[in-house]
């Protein structure tokens, strides 16, 4: 497997989630907003930016949260949606994992060859 069984793991919950990934990230990304409008006094946008940033672990720096109900909310909500945008990965890890999976074969293949000249 190319990311092992926490990845595996961490993406088969979407399959029970009405609207697969896609409604899991569309939920995600609304309750960041709702959260962080409300504890933090960000904009929509900015709530929605910091959301996406925090989702996909580029933490640029420029936004964060200023409260100590924010940094807490954020630690926890900040594991929901890396999960959720692990699970949007999925895809490619399948693809990533097959044509490790054929390079390995291709590779084993041509080593036998070598061996028989």
């Amino acid at each position: 497997m190319f990311c092992g069984p926490v990845m595996d793991y961490s993406a088969t919950w979407t399959k029970n989630v009405p609207g697969g990934a896609l409604g899991a990230l569309t939920a995600t990304i609304g309750l960041g907003v709702a959260l962080f409008t409300v504890l933090e006094g960000m904009t929509e946008l900015e709530a929605a930016y910091f959301t996406v940033i925090t989702g996909t672990t580029i933490g640029y720096g420029d936004i964060g949260p200023q409260t100590d109900a924010g940094r807490l909310v954020t630690a926890f909500f900040a594991i929901l949606v890396i999960n959720v945008v692990g699970a949007l990965l999925d895809p490619a890890k399948d693809f990533l994992s097959e044509y490790c999976l054929d390079e390995s074969a291709e590779d084993a293949k041509n080593d036998s060859h070598k061996k028989d000249d």
